[in-house]
């Protein structure tokens, strides 16, 4: 029962999350820097699936500019951007109900389709601008706008509507830093690289204008698969970022745009002008050529190995289900509260009357928590990260499931033979499953030998 003196909104639901909704899934959308998102559906019949967003109330350094904030988003409906639908809160965490995207994030739909004509680039700028238009109007600043800010709609692979996914949820609950030694990066609040940061950040400047900079660096991305700027390493990119040192490789009236956005910031283009500016009017042709993009260049730029997450599914997926769904139910009992998180020490206790979670027991001194409590997903995916179900003899197992000639290698043929047929990925081309390889592929021989699998397995990204 939450103490109404721990209430931060009055408009909040204050019953319990799982009483309306259940865990969608085995795995959770992803860690966020600052909580964990989940995917959920709602228990009644034909339920909705939404994404939970859980905020641990320690985390938040600003409350009275955190609060400001969420209640400036719970008004904001706008098709470009996900609705936060509804408010849980206990005495630890608020819980964020909003809309479920899963076309995946801007460069992964892209990378999948492996073509992209100039006019469905310009579509999805128009909605990205949208986007910033609508939030500077209600005085929000979304602060670290990247390609991983906007996910599709849906899978399908010629829909390309997206929306604006962590408005308000990226650096809303934490003070924004980048640090330098020497002009050298040594640390920062901002996740990833810091590509698409605008050159006033740098110096600890943000303002509405350091989206839109942002949102020129997407642009350029989108048409050529390559940073509009140069450099032998991160650092060199950072600096040539800094000293506004652009080098477009775009042709015609769309670089005089990019050019006017990557200016610097009492020069650079505001939403109203990009909105007229010829390019964004400019009509194209029927033959409309497919645009000469770096893709190679382009899936560098992604935070995710997209191979590595494929084959970690497959061998989760040999984990018994009744395994999982006993390690939940036994969650779901010492979770009274129902906030969905529970203490390591209780899993602990617990555990120790099960035998068959011997093995899970000897992992619970490695555990990451922030205060010693845990969320179900959050463990078993730390549970998979450390390897406790990842033997050798399943990791062999779901290579040689790729290994369709039995030949001890993989190749393009076969990850596109057998990807295609599954609904997540019936979009892929064989031109993505050859990048795909070429990432693992160390002797390039074009296949993935089992000692390349097992590197590519464990890599850390």
């Amino acid at each position: 029962m939450l103490n109404l003196s721990n209430l931060w909104f009055a408009w909040s639901k204050q019953s319990k999350l799982k009483d309306r909704y259940e865990i969608e899934g085995r795995k959770s959308l992803g860690p966020s820097k600052y909580g964990l998102v989940i995917k959920y559906r709602e228990k009644k019949k034909d339920g909705q699936i939404r994404t939970v967003r859980v905020v641990p109330k320690t985390k938040v350094i600003n409350q009275s500019r955190f609060k400001q904030e969420v209640n400036q988003l719970r008004y904001l409906n706008h098709e470009n951007i996900t609705r936060l639908i509804e408010l849980f809160e206990d005495d630890k965490n608020l819980y964020f109900v909003l809309e479920y995207c899963d076309g995946g994030s801007l460069f992964e739909k892209i990378l999948l389709r492996y073509h992209l004509k100039q006019s469905e680039a310009r579509y999805l700028f128009q909605q990205i601008i949208n986007c910033l238009n609508i939030a500077h109007r209600s005085a929000i600043c979304q602060r670290d706008l990247r390609p991983e800010s906007f996910h599709f709609i849906n899978k399908d692979i010629n829909n390309l509507d997206i929306k604006l996914i962590d408005l308000g949820f990226q650096l809303i609950y934490v003070d924004d830093y980048i640090k330098k030694s020497n002009n050298q990066i040594i640390d920062t609040s901002r996740q990833g690289k810091l590509y698409f940061t605008a050159p006033e950040i740098f110096n600890g400047k943000l303002t509405e204008k350091s989206e839109i900079w942002a949102s020129g660096v997407i642009l350029h991305v989108l048409l050529t698969g390559e940073l509009p700027f140069d450099g032998k390493d991160e650092n060199e990119i950072y600096q040539n970022i800094q000293d506004n040192t652009i080098q477009l490789k775009t042709k015609g009236i769309v670089s005089d745009l990019i050019e006017k956005i990557l200016k610097p910031q009492e020069k650079r283009f505001q939403i109203f002008q990009i909105q007229k500016h010829k390019w964004m009017t400019q009509q194209f042709s029927e033959e409309e050529e497919i645009l000469d993009i770096n893709f190679s260049k382009l899936k560098s730029l992604t935070q995710n190995n997209f191979l590595q997450k494929i084959m970690r599914g497959y061998v989760a997926d040999q984990v018994k289900q009744g395994f999982a769904e006993n390690l939940r139910i036994v969650f779901d009992q010492l979770d009274i509260t129902g906030s969905g998180f529970i203490k390591i020490d209780l899993i602990q206790k617990s555990l120790e009357k099960h035998q068959e979670f011997e093995e899970i027991l000897k992992l619970l001194k490695y555990v990451q928590t922030e205060d010693g409590t845990i969320n179900y997903l959050d463990f078993m995916n730390q549970i998979l990260e450390k390897r406790v179900f990842v033997d050798e003899e399943r990791i062999y197992k779901t290579f040689k499931m790729f290994d369709l000639n039995n030949k001890g290698k993989i190749s393009n043929e076969n990850l596109w033979e057998i990807l295609s047929k599954l609904e997540n990925y019936k979009y892929i081309t064989k031109e993505y499953c050859s990048l795909l390889i070429s990432e693992v592929d160390r002797d390039q021989d074009g296949e993935i030998e089992y000692l390349e699998f097992i590197d590519m397995f464990f890599k850390r990204v």
